[in-house]
């Protein structure tokens, strides 16, 4: 942890001297893992972190995004005694993650604000790294036999609104471009091209977070 702080600050210093833009932001996830048998974004967990970004040109309508994150993804299932069901299932894994994003204005003005850029479209990868996981069921902690990788790759795609001019409101989805987990799904998928095309547990998330520019 102490590597990451260190290259936030980096990037922080170096955000100013080349006049990029830099600041911090905070939210929630909602989350599940598609091939856990489990359906719903019904785990909740947090993320904070921080961003530089750059507009390609002074006239352009492209940004270029790069941020550092500690984000909760995982999976949760509770009992419902009252409909006979006393399963219960629970999964966190816990990233630093990398995304690494371009963005494209809309240019609509906003004469109370000021702001000439409201909406921007937002998509890319994001490159994240397991510092964390834990696993139960009804019968208590899971013994792992088959682990989680350490790595984590995937895509991403959000929209961005401005509130002030220094707040921004982001809703984004992002989805593991390979399995976290190989294997164990056959429960959950019942098609052949699942199967055979995308075996194992992937992170399904959506992101609800505020974004605040130096």
């Amino acid at each position: 942890m102490r590597s990451i702080t260190l290259l936030f600050l980096f990037i922080t210093v170096f955000a100013y001297s080349q006049r990029f833009h830099s600041g911090v932001n905070v939210g929630l996830v909602t989350s599940q893992v598609d091939g856990d048998t489990y359906a719903g974004f019904t785990k909740l967990g947090f993320t904070a972190g921080g961003f530089v970004s750059k507009r390609f040109s002074a006239d352009s309508k492209w940004n270029a995004l790069f941020e550092i994150n500690y984000i909760q993804k995982g999976s949760r299932k509770l009992p419902h005694p009252d409909k006979g069901d006393y399963s219960l299932y629970k999964l966190n894994l816990n990233y630093v993650e990398v995304p690494v994003l371009v963005s494209y204005d809309f240019h609509t003005s906003d004469t109370l604000l000021g702001l000439k850029n409201k909406f921007s479209l937002e998509f890319g990868l994001a490159f994240a790294a397991l510092v964390g996981s834990f696993e139960e069921d009804t019968y208590g902690q899971l013994p792992g036999a088959i682990p989680f990788q350490k790595k984590d790759i995937s895509v991403l795609a959000g929209i961005r609104y401005n509130l002030t001019k220094n707040i921004i409101f982001n809703i984004r989805t992002e989805y593991s471009a390979l399995p976290v987990r190989k294997g164990g799904t056959s429960t959950y998928y019942q098609n052949w091209t699942y199967k055979f095309i995308k075996p194992g547990y992937y992170n399904n998330l959506l992101c609800f977070v505020f974004h605040y520019d130096f």
